[in-house]
């Protein structure tokens, strides 16, 4: 069976995919536009993450990729503005910000306060009293803590809402994996699936940890891999906390509205592994605890593991392909995809649309040459 007449095919159905489809419906309202992709594969993404929106705890250096990220937090208020009034569906989003206690940075603690400072970051140092105003059940161990001005969004929520709203502005979404395509020289013209082929215009290859092998259908060698990370959630009351911690080589993120606080994250080269270890979590879940100790005797709610997407130099893959004509990448997110979702997404939709000529050299598909 053949499905015709796209003028743009999406292959992902996370919110990277999602969020393409999204805007260039946004920006042309009568673009025929299809999304590609099992859903099943968005757990092990886009609704495993914790959904922090930090560029500033995460990055060190301020280049390009630092830039962008920070680009996107700004973005991010308006970007669910819209989306929300789209979809009808509500997105948990917060900027109440970070902390980074100093205990966990012992060796980088001052080179974080300078940068922080030089790239007119905002933050504030607080001292123990303060501490104890503002964060009163963080341990006494502590030490000084850093407050930085990033946000928090429900990933989950997220991805719930930019899907509803693909289908309300006309998104055809069809829950399918892509197992090959068709080409005619240096087009693609189809991609297939298990009962169809899928015609289209131009194609957009957003398929996460699974963009590797799908580009190896291609004939492209696109160096990406999945990066495991275990991580849990427990049941805490919201008053516990109201900023996500960066510390002792764990994350906390409180997901408010009674969804208590999820703990992450290992950092596993292990390919598509997706097994759930109790010792790791146990692990995951005793080193956050000598943050907030009340996470010590939470209910455990549930714990999974995501697969990040990650390019050999671990910058993103975002831009138009070399080898065919009608093909773009937007994949190689790995620990910031729910953080680069909006700038991802308008800046693909200027690329897709042709009102960007320049696309950011160190993203570029072609430093891979693909």
């Amino acid at each position: 069976m053949k499905n015709t007449g796209f003028d743009i095919v999406v292959i992902g159905s996370g919110v990277i995919g999602h969020s393409i489809a999204y805007r260039l419906k946004q920006e042309n309202p009568q673009l025929r536009v299809a999304i590609l992709g099992d859903p099943v594969n968005s757990l092990q993404a886009s609704r495993a993450a914790a959904g922090m929106l930090a560029p500033f705890c995460e990055c060190e250096v301020a280049d390009p990729f630092f830039e962008f990220c920070r680009e996107s937090l700004d973005k991010y208020s308006f970007f669910l503005e819209q989306l929300t009034s789209v979809s009808q569906m509500p997105v948990y989003f917060s900027q109440a910000g970070s902390l980074m206690p100093s205990f966990s940075f012992p060796e980088t603690w001052n080179e974080r306060k300078e940068f922080f400072k030089s790239e007119s970051i905002p933050h504030e140092l607080w001292d123990e009293k303060k501490v104890r105003e503002k964060a009163p059940y963080l341990s006494k161990n502590c030490g000084e803590v850093m407050w930085v001005g990033e946000g928090q969004v429900n990933n989950r929520q997220l991805h719930d809402s930019l899907m509803a709203a693909s289908r309300k502005l006309g998104v055809q979404i069809l829950e399918e994996n892509v197992s090959g395509f068709v080409r005619e020289g240096s087009k693609v013209s189809a991609a297939v699936t298990g009962t169809s082929e899928v015609e289209g215009d131009q194609f957009v290859l957003a398929s996460g940890s699974w963009s590797g092998q799908l580009a190896k259908v291609l004939d492209v060698e696109l160096p990406l891999k999945p990066i495991k990370g275990q991580m849990c959630r427990l049941k805490l009351e919201d008053h516990f906390l109201d900023y996500t911690i960066h510390g002792m080589m764990t994350y906390i993120a409180p997901w408010k509205e009674g969804n208590g606080f999820v703990v992450g994250s290992t950092m596993e080269d292990k390919g598509f592994d997706s097994s759930v270890e109790d010792k790791v979590i146990e692990n995951l879940i005793a080193r956050a605890a000598e943050i907030l100790p009340a996470l010590k005797d939470a209910l455990l709610i549930e714990s999974w593991t995501g697969l990040r997407p990650a390019a050999e130099d671990l910058m993103p893959v975002m831009g138009r392909s070399g080898r065919y004509s009608n093909l773009y990448y937007s994949s190689g997110h790995y620990r910031n995809g729910i953080l680069q979702t909006p700038n991802q997404a308008d800046y693909m939709v200027s690329i897709i649309m042709g009102n960007r000529e320049n696309e950011i050299p160190e993203f570029s598909p072609s430093r891979y040459n693909l």
